[in-house]
């Protein structure tokens, strides 16, 4: 199941990481891992994937090719504001429930 969240808010969570480690496909990988806490551990194929998915919208860009550092473009930047807002707004609403369940 948390294989599926993760995939559902890939984009979300790479931008992220990309915003403050812009790295190559490998480097980005590692530091998504390491943030969760060894939670998060999408196969090589699904992050490489997504990255010329956010590279073809325009949300991140090579920085040097060489070596394929990816870094946000300001579009990046703006969908990740768009989309941490959004992941917010999800976060509160379900906390709502829950804790209203819980009492």
């Amino acid at each position: 199941m948390l294989e599926s969240h993760v995939r559902a808010h890939l984009d979300l969570l790479l931008l992220a990481v990309i915003r403050d480690e812009p790295g190559d496909a490998t480097a980005v990988m590692r530091e998504l891992r390491e943030r969760s806490g060894g939670r998060f551990t999408p196969s090589s194929q699904v992050v490489y994937a997504a990255l010329h998915h956010l590279a073809r919208n325009r949300l991140v860009q090579l920085a040097d090719t060489a070596r394929r550092r990816y870094e946000l473009t300001d579009s990046g930047r703006r969908s990740l504001a768009t989309k941490r807002k959004a992941w917010e707004s999800f976060v509160n609403g379900v906390q709502g429930v829950v804790r209203r369940s819980a009492a």
